[in-house]
């Protein structure tokens, strides 16, 4: 069996299209850091890309509790998972309080909305691969 490097992902570098490579990131440090940031000061926000390449993008997000994301929509299907904290997740006809450890998913192009009900950390997964209809 063939042993990989088990390398640290903080998010300062972004792999793109990394075949074949292990990358890990500490989502707890990462938040962290993120906190840390001028931006958070300024916007209550904070927001780190851990993994890009054509096909997916990973962020990592932090929010302070009544920040917001205003409406918008995605070019593929997400995921959102809550690692800290609580959000309020919004559609213009559905709305779900998310927790720590819960999941949702959602079609490409549906306008949606994010708000922190506390001090909130949560990975968004944009799938960038659009189905031929």
């Amino acid at each position: 069996m063939k042993e990989t490097e088990n390398s640290q992902q903080s998010g300062n570098s972004l792999p793109r299209d990394s075949v074949g490579a292990l990358i890990t990131t500490d989502l707890v440090a990462l938040a962290l850091e993120l906190k840390g940031e001028e931006n958070w000061q300024k916007s209550g926000r904070g927001s780190r890309t851990i993994y890009k390449s054509e096909a997916m993008r990973i962020l990592l997000n932090v929010m302070q509790a009544g920040a917001e994301i205003k409406p918008h929509q995605a070019p593929g299907p997400i995921s959102v998972q809550v690692v800290e904290g609580s959000i309020r997740f919004n559609t213009e006809t559905e709305t779900v309080v998310l927790t720590k450890g819960q999941l949702l998913t959602l079609q490409e192009h549906v306008r949606h909305s994010v708000e922190a009900l506390e001090e909130a950390a949560f990975l968004l997964t944009v799938s960038l691969l659009t189905s031929k209809r």
